[in-house]
């Protein structure tokens, strides 16, 4: 079965490739020199070329305070871009795969949202891709979203200039002790547990829409203050509010995700363990 991956450069196309190839699947790899998302007849024509069994699409601007003072752009990638990805799937009678995130959720339910749970985005990031996963399923019979929740991966994202975890560690390593918020929980999960857990789903062939997360939740201060131990420093983040924090974006108390479909990916705090000691001995240091 051949699979395209579309935006295969950023941290979960790097890591679906990788691990998909280790694991003998003809996986062709895109990204924007290839093709942009926006762009309907350059994504078609690739599609047409290639010929794929499968169009996984995880090309998505996910800057938040971008989409916010550009929603346009936000609405062109993540909106449009997953309606062109699910055409040209769908014309080639290929199945797609669309991925998504919490942040389709607003937050007010106090138990991780599973499936069917109503959607309401509280920002332009989470509208886009609320709208992405809605003419995914309209422009292509045979699709699956799949929504995820704060990944990190070794190749960052893009949008973003790296990640949580790298972000976090580097300030660690620097002294600093940052002002990270302890009121707003979500289900990190790792990228490279992500991969071989979306192959499974893809060999079954599930449709429809599907959470696949680590298990467990927790704020971003303990996310960060994970991290902080994991680097072996003695000091850690302070946590903070969302509205001592501030900033221009309204994100969800409560987006941790559940799932009454698939199992959950390995906790997180497991997830992250691993993700450390790789980052540490890819650095030259014993773990």
């Amino acid at each position: 079965m051949r699979i395209l991956v579309l935006g295969a450069n950023g941290q979960l196309g790097s890591d679906l490739v990788r691990h998909w190839r280790a694991q003998g699947e003809d996986v062709v790899s895109a990204t924007r020199r290839d093709a942009r998302i926006e762009d309907y007849r350059a994504v078609s024509d690739l599609v047409a070329r290639l010929r794929p069994a499968l169009v996984v699409n995880t090309t998505a601007w996910t800057n938040l305070p971008g989409c916010e003072e550009d929603p346009a752009s936000a609405f062109a990638v993540n909106a449009l871009g997953a309606l062109h990805a699910a055409r040209a799937a769908a014309t080639a009678n290929a199945h797609l795969i669309q991925i998504s995130t919490d942040y389709v959720f607003d937050g007010t339910k106090p138990s991780p949202y599973v499936e069917g749970d109503a959607r309401r985005a509280l920002n332009v990031y989470g509208a886009s891709k609320l709208a992405g996963e809605d003419l995914a399923a309209q422009g292509c019979p045979r699709s699956t979203i799949v929504r995820l929740s704060a990944i990190y991966g070794a190749a960052g994202a893009s949008g973003k200039g790296g990640n949580f975890v790298e972000t976090m560690c580097r300030l660690a390593a620097s002294g600093a002790s940052p002002n990270v918020i302890a009121d707003q929980v979500t289900s990190p999960t790792n990228t490279l547990d992500v991969a071989p857990a979306l192959l499974d789903i893809i060999r079954s062939g599930t449709e429809g829409v599907v959470h696949l997360v680590a298990a467990g939740s927790c704020s971003w201060h303990e996310f960060a203050s994970a991290i902080f131990e994991l680097s072996g420093v003695s000091q850690r983040p302070q946590p903070v509010t969302a509205e001592t924090y501030g900033g221009p974006v309204r994100r969800p108390a409560f987006s941790a995700l559940g799932s009454t479909r698939v199992a959950a990916l390995p906790h997180w705090r497991d997830g992250l363990d691993r993700y450390v000691n790789a980052r540490r001995q890819s650095a030259g240091v014993s773990a």
